[in-house]
Parts: structure tokens; sequence; C-alpha cells
């Protein structure tokens, strides 16, 4: 069994890159060996990909890109395939495969979340076989509210929440002075028409 492992989980976002970058820096993490992944939906813009690719080379994060493998057999649950930037699904694939088996994602059932990116995150970790996991969460402290109340005892760490704290503007002003950036408006998101976005927003992307 390995020792310590520090999984930074990457959303597409200029955010969690952001994080990324942070943790190869910060001496309360130096022990730790870091593991950087993106869960791809197939839902996701090609900005997006093409900004985890650079993200990727730029900083020398060896990101591991993942996507869902979903068992249609009932009580099977969802496993993972390893991809790249070249092979990444973009017309939806595993978010199709989802559907075949849950229900469209809702305020009350985020299956996609569930099955697209934590399934498949959570059994690549488990099969690299570290005895302690610790897991880091790019949310903001603008954004403390969605910390988990169950946080502590995950193993879930919010360095930009409690090392850090750094809130919206601090992200784009870092973001302004680099060589490349996210070429999406704020508005727009990562993945297409997620129902998380609010109607107006929906409205007008679909505009």
């Amino acid at each position: 069994m390995k020792d310590k492992l520090l999984v930074c989980t990457f959303s597409g976002g200029r955010t969690s890159a952001f994080m990324g970058k942070l943790l190869q820096e910060m001496p309360k993490y130096k022990d730790y060996q870091k593991v950087y992944i993106f869960a791809n939906t197939g839902k996701e813009k090609e900005e997006t990909l093409e900004f985890l690719d650079k993200c990727d080379k730029e900083f020398n994060l060896n990101l591991v890109w993942l996507e869902a493998v979903v068992n249609k057999e009932k009580g099977v649950g969802t496993t993972y395939k390893v991809v790249d930037f070249k092979t990444a699904s973009r017309n939806g694939e595993p978010f199709k495969d989802m559907l075949d088996k849950y229900a469209m994602p809702n305020n009350f059932a985020s299956n996609c979340t569930r099955e697209l990116k934590l399934a498949p995150i959570n059994k690549y970790v488990k099969d690299l076989g570290f005895k302690e996991v610790v897991t880091a969460m790019g949310i903001r402290f603008d954004e403390r509210h969605r910390k988990s109340n169950f946080a502590e005892e995950q193993n879930v760490i919010y360095p930009l929440c409690d090392d850090l704290k750094v809130d919206a503007m601090f992200i784009r002003d870092w973001w302004d002075r680099q060589c490349f950036d996210l070429q999406l408006k704020d508005y727009e998101g990562n993945c297409d028409l997620c129902f998380k976005k609010s109607v107006r927003k929906r409205l007008t992307l679909i505009k």
C-alpha cells in the first residue's frame, strides 16, 4: 500500500485550474503524491477541453482524463476508462449512456455528477492503492456556503477557502496575467445547458 495521495479534481474552469497550479507550490502538501483528474461527460464545450489541455502542458500536471463506463446491469456500478484530449468524447456519449440507466439530471437527483464525475474518479483513485487519500475541491472563499458538512470525515479539503481565501475577482485577475485563458464567457460555464444554470442563462445560450 502506498502512502499519501492528494487528488486535485478539475472541473474545466478557471478556479479549479488555478487550484491545480497552486497545489504544486504549497509546502503544506509537499509530502503528498499528487494526481490531477478531469472527468469528461462529453457535454463540455471544446473551449473547455482546449483549456484543460493547455493547463496540462503549461503547468506539467500529467492530467488524467477519465470517462464513465456505465454498466446497464442493475446493481453493477459505474467504472471508468482513461482517455486523452484527442480521444475524449465530444458528442455527449458518456451522458447518453448514463441516461440509458438513470433519470435526466435535475435539482433533486444530480445523476450526472454522481455517475459521470464522482463514480469514475473514486474508482480510479481506489485502483491507485494509496493508504491515505485527500481530495481538493476548487471552491472559492466567496462560495464557501457550498462546502460539504462532511468534508472532514470524507478527507475533502478546500485550499481556496481555508488556505488562500480567494474570490472570483482574484481568479479573474490572476488569469488576466497569464499567457493563455479559458475562451468562454463566465455565463457559458463548462457543460452546455446544465440544469444548474438559471433559465435566463440557458435561454441566452440557446439564442
